[in-house]
C-alpha cells in the first residue's frame, strides 16, 4: 500500500473536492482519482459514492472507517519522519518543567559537557503541556512533575524522585514567622494560583478539600512561575508550590503543610511507548536518574 495515497484520501474526506486535493499536493486530479481506486482494490470495498450530487455524504461508511485509521497512519509517520530527522542530527529533545528545571539544571549542567551538551535541545513549559508535545513528537524525553504517579497506557514513565509541597509567603507576611502551618490556617489568605500546565492545581484542590476551606483567589492560572514568585514576594498573595523552587528566594520564605495528607510532587522520566532510544539518550537518561537531589 502506497502510504501517498491514505494522504490522498484523508483530504478527500475533509474537502470533499477532488480538485482542491490535487492542488494541494500538487498533483494532476486523475492522479488522485486512481489512488482511491487502489485503495478501493486494496480493501475490495468502495469508499467513494460514484453520485456526485450528494457532495456531504460522498464518502460511504466504509471510507469513513478507513479514514479514522488513516488519520492515526499518517500521524505515525508523521512522528516517525521526525523521530528519524532527529536520529541523523543526534539531537537530544528534553523537556523540563520550570519548577523541575530549577532542581535539575545545573546539576545537568555540570554532569555533562561537551558534544552531548551541544546537542540537548531543551523545552521548558508545565508537566502538562510537555506530556502533549512528548505525544505530539515535538519532544523525546521529559521530567515531568505530577501529584500521582504516571499511569498513560501511550507513556512510559519510571519514577525518580517525590519532593514536598509548601506554602511560600512574602517574609513581610505575619506568616513568616511561622515554620508550618495547618491548611485550614490559610481560610483567610490571598491565594496566588496557577496555570493549568501545572499539576499545582490539583495539589491545591486536594489541601482545600481536606481542610474544608474556600479561600479567596486574587490572582488566577498566571502562565509563569516566576510571575508567581514576585507577587509573593510583593506581599500581593501567597502560593501553593514544591518547596525546592522557593529555596534561596530573596523575600520568601517557605513554610512546611503539616496537613497528614499524602500530596507529593512527583519526578518521573518519561518517554513515548514504542520510541527507540538511541545510545545518547539511554545514557542521558541512565545518569539523570542518578543525579542526587538536595534534602
Amino acid at each position: 500500500m502506497n502510504t501517498r495515497d491514505l494522504q490522498y484520501f484523508v483530504a478527500l474526506v475533509k474537502y470533499k473536492n477532488y480538485t482542491r486535493v490535487a492542488k494541494e499536493f500538487k498533483v494532476s486530479q486523475p492522479s488522485i482519482t486512481q489512488a482511491i481506486q487502489r485503495l478501493e482494490r486494496e480493501f475490495n470495498t468502495q469508499l467513494v459514492r460514484k453520485d456526485r450530487f450528494h457532495r456531504d455524504e460522498m464518502i460511504t461508511r466504509s471510507g469513513l472507517l478507513l479514514y479514522e485509521n488513516a488519520v492515526l497512519i499518517n500521524d505515525k509517520i508523521d512522528l516517525t519522519r521526525k523521530e528519524i530527522d532527529r536520529a541523523n542530527k543526534k539531537q537530544i529533545r528534553f523537556g523540563l518543567p520550570p519548577i523541575i528545571g530549577k532542581l535539575y539544571i545545573s546539576k545537568i549542567v555540570e554532569e555533562f559537557s561537551g558534544d552531548l551538551l551541544s546537542r540537548l535541545r531543551i523545552t521548558s513549559v508545565g508537566s502538562h503541556d510537555l506530556l502533549n508535545q512528548l505525544r505530539k513528537g515535538k519532544i523525546d524525553i521529559a521530567i515531568l512533575g505530577s501529584t500521582a504517579p504516571i499511569n498513560e497506557e501511550d507513556i512510559f514513565a519510571e519514577l525518580v524522585a517525590t519532593r514536598p509541597f509548601g506554602i511560600i509567603v512574602s517574609e513581610q507576611n505575619q506568616l513568616a514567622q511561622k515554620d508550618a502551618v495547618h491548611f485550614n490556617e490559610l481560610a483567610e489568605q490571598k491565594f496566588i494560583n496557577y496555570n493549568q500546565q501545572y499539576v499545582h492545581q490539583s495539589a491545591f484542590q486536594a489541601y482545600c478539600t481536606y481542610a474544608q476551606i474556600k479561600p479567596q483567589i486574587v490572582v488566577y492560572r498566571l502562565p509563569n512561575v516566576s510571575w508567581i514568585k514576585e507577587l509573593v514576594r510583593q506581599n500581593k498573595g501567597i502560593s501553593l508550590m514544591v518547596k525546592d523552587a522557593a529555596t534561596n528566594e530573596p523575600g520568601i520564605k517557605a513554610l512546611d503543610i503539616l496537613d497528614p495528607i499524602p500530596e507529593k510532587f512527583y519526578i518521573s522520566i518519561v518517554i513515548r511507548e514504542g520510541y527507540v532510544l538511541s545510545d545518547d539518550e539511554q545514557d542521558f537518561i541512565q545518569r539523570v536518574k542518578q543525579i542526587q537531589l538536595d534534602n
